[in-house]
């Protein structure tokens, strides 16, 4: 039997099944479209907003007239298909509604086991939206094969001549009953999510018609443990649970160190490594929920944790201690121990190799060979003796396709069954240059990013344009897969919670319409991930993710955040600008005070979310009075209203590492949490010494 999932599709305790979020506001909970929905691979649009106003649309939103919500200046009406996440293909709507109640019962309607376990799913998703506990009956022998329901879920899988593929579902919705066919279990599965998201409240399900089914064939997830943060078991379930409802089949774990292994315990000794205990048990809770846990273990670059390791230096191709060198035969006995043990864990036939970013390729002691050969032979000749120690274990290799970008000639020396992911993670990046993959008959993946790292929130103005860039890219160009990746450089200090609107974004851009509106998208995150049916969570986070001016770009970074923990006052490489500083904050305190008024979601969500607005608004008061602090030193003088301003500051610093940690401690494992916890601390510290200064130039 399935393992309920009631537990754990709340991913972050934000969840509301019962839509009591906006109650008493003055707010519909339902979110509309008055006309059909149709079209091919196209829903009906909520208030498309012109490009460079999504903020100022989204801002809109929170404003009401007659009770009803405005998203990019369009009410919406009661039409739930438009909250639908992903939304459908195809979705015709039909007069009139199918009400649940405590009668209705979810009917198998075939023996197989897949039929059972989607029932099961939909009555747990059910029972969270609207209350009602149904219960599930075996298959009708008096009922024909394909027959409409009759006051009942019917759920069947579609005959192969149905022409449904095997993720894909139809669902129809009528007064008299519901009806779902699958092509498959995954298909059953996206189904069951589809009709539990269209119930209201009250159990009305609008009657519609939906077809649905992915463009993309592989919708991966990956998520970094290797910078720090590394979750429990128990969240990895929970977030497993939410990447199936959005339709995410694949999850990477990209590991470096974090990870037991018996026969090198050295490696990741302290970290809070994974066992093969854990990854076996997430493999199979995975599985159920038709996602495939991938191995992904870094083979190259990225060595730095484990060459720091007397008894691995020698492996290493430079003094800079990054990649391992393919020159010492020992490099190989070692990846051979390490894959041994680690891609047994998974049943996924795939192997994520890594391979990416060896910086020092052909700069130590493979120097020699390079200038024999090139780069590109040192590169591929590692490579693809990796790729048969994968293979040896029943694996199909991928690699990141970046060092192909500057040694294009290294594609083919590479063994034709390696596939490719292509990343890089602007919004002004070529994400045409996959076209050369396809016309090389390669198989191929485009990875786009969250942009969520260096940064107290992601910054959506990369990450939305870049996800769907990367989207659009793997359809035009015939990709197999779509990755989307979340970092955690610097010391992970980046806390899930603002990953989860970026991490919709992507799972709207592989399965379907990648244009699909912003508020549009986020008034079916709100309701869908956050909880939140007024739409309010969906705009706070896509307006938060746009707060990262202050006066200098930072490639790669969010500017607040360098602001945020900056500990040189004096000697700062970049300095912000008052006026930026200022429009920024400004903007900060009037969505501080909507989110005071409206409540953010319930329990994970919010913490995290409160915590980045919070850390959001100090980093700009920081920049301020790091600007006063600079004037002060420079004439020479003392300031005491500046240096109590620096005594807050830093109260508030040392308050939000307090706050930080104990978001930490909720979903990971307390090792790893020292380099972000020292961001903190030296950022609080310097502000006090500032105002320790001040107060001596003052006597």
């Amino acid at each position: 039997a399935e393992p309920d999932d009631s537990a754990r599709s709340d991913l972050f305790g934000g969840r509301r099944g019962d839509g009591e979020r906006g109650a008493g506001r003055g707010v519909e909970r339902g979110v509309v479209l008055g006309s059909g929905l149709g079209g091919p691979r196209r829903s009906q649009r909520i208030g498309r907003i012109p490009a460079g106003t999504a903020t100022a649309g989204l801002r809109d939103a929170a404003r009401s007239s007659a009770g009803r919500r405005i998203i990019g200046g369009v009410a919406l009406a009661d039409e739930p298909a438009a909250r639908l996440l992903p939304a459908p293909a195809e979705c015709e709507r039909r007069p009139g509604a199918f009400r649940l109640g405590p009668g209705t019962r979810i009917r198998r309607g075939d023996g197989a086991a897949s039929v059972g376990a989607a029932a099961r799913f939909l009555g747990v998703r059910l029972r969270e939206r609207t209350g009602l506990t149904l219960e599930t009956a075996g298959p009708d022998p008096g009922r024909r094969a394909g027959a409409g329901a009759r006051g009942e879920v019917v759920l069947e899988l579609a005959a192969e001549a149905a022409g449904i593929p095997p993720e894909g579902f139809t669902l129809e919705t009528a007064p008299e009953g519901a009806r779902l066919r699958g092509g498959g279990a995954a298909g059953l599965r996206y189904g069951a999510e589809a009709l539990a998201q269209l119930a209201g409240p009250d159990g009305a399900v609008p009657a519609l018609s939906i077809r649905d089914r992915p463009e993309i064939a592989r919708r991966v997830f990956s998520l970094d443990i290797s910078r720090g943060r590394v979750p429990t078991v128990e969240w990895l379930e929970r977030l497993v649970a939410l990447l199936s409802r959005l339709r995410y089949n694949e999850l990477l774990l990209y590991t470096e160190h974090t990870f037991v292994f018996t026969r090198h315990p050295e490696i990741g000794a302290g970290c809070g490594g994974l066992s093969a205990a854990d990854l076996r048990r997430l493999d199979a809770f995975a599985a159920e929920r038709a996602v495939a846990l991938v191995p992904c273990l870094q083979t190259f670059g990225h060595f730095r944790r484990i060459l720091e390791i007397p008894r691995y230096r020698a492996l290493a191709e430079s003094e800079r201690l990054w990649s391992v060198s393919p020159e010492e035969p020992g490099t190989y006995a070692l990846l051979e121990d390490l894959l041994g043990e680690y891609l047994p864990n998974f049943s996924s036939g795939w192997a994520h190799l890594n391979c990416d970013e060896p910086v020092d390729l052909g700069k130590g002691k493979s120097a020699a060979r390079a200038a024999r050969e090139g780069p590109a032979a040192v590169f591929a000749g590692h490579v693809n003796r990796v790729a048969d120690l994968a293979r040896g274990l029943g694996k199909r290799p991928m690699i990141w396709a970046d060092v192909l970008a500057d040694h294009p000639e290294a594609r083919d020396r590479l063994a034709p069954d390696i596939v490719l992911a292509d990343w890089w993670y602007e919004a002004d990046h070529d994400f045409g240059r996959v076209e050369r993959f396809r016309a090389a008959g390669r198989d191929f993946l485009t990875a786009a990013g969250t942009s969520s790292w260096s940064s107290i929130f992601p910054r959506l103005d990369t990450a939305l344009p870049n996800i769907r860039g990367h989207a659009r890219a793997a359809k035009r160009y015939g990709a197999s897969g779509f990755i989307l990746t979340d970092w955690g450089d610097g010391g992970h200090f980046n806390l899930f919670g603002g990953s989860l609107f970026p991490l919709a974004a992507g799972a709207q851009a592989a399965w379907g319409d990648e244009d699909r509106p912003e508020a549009e998208l986020a008034a079916a995150f709100s309701e869908q991930v956050a909880g939140d049916r007024s739409g309010f969570a969906g705009e706070f986070a896509a307006r938060l993710g746009r707060l990262h001016e202050v006066g200098f770009p930072h490639f790669n970074h969010s500017p607040l955040k360098t602001v945020f923990f900056e500990s040189r006052l004096l000697a700062a490489r970049r300095v912000p600008a008052a006026e930026a500083l200022r429009s920024t904050l400004d903007r900060l305190r009037e969505l501080e005070a909507e989110a005071a008024k409206a409540g953010l979601p319930g329990g994970g969500i919010g913490e995290d979310w409160g915590y980045a607005l919070e850390a959001s608004r100090l980093a700009a008061e920081r920049g301020l009075a790091l600007l006063r602090y600079r004037e002060a030193r420079r004439k020479g003088g003392g300031d005491p209203a500046l240096a109590g301003e620096l005594r807050r500051l830093a109260a508030g610093q040392r308050a939000l590492a307090r706050r930080f940690r104990a978001a930490w401690l909720r979903e990971n494992r307390p090792e790893g949490i020292e380099t972000a916890l020292a961001l903190h601390r030296r950022a609080a510290e310097a502000l006090a010494r500032a105002a320790r200064t001040l107060r001596r130039a003052d006597r």
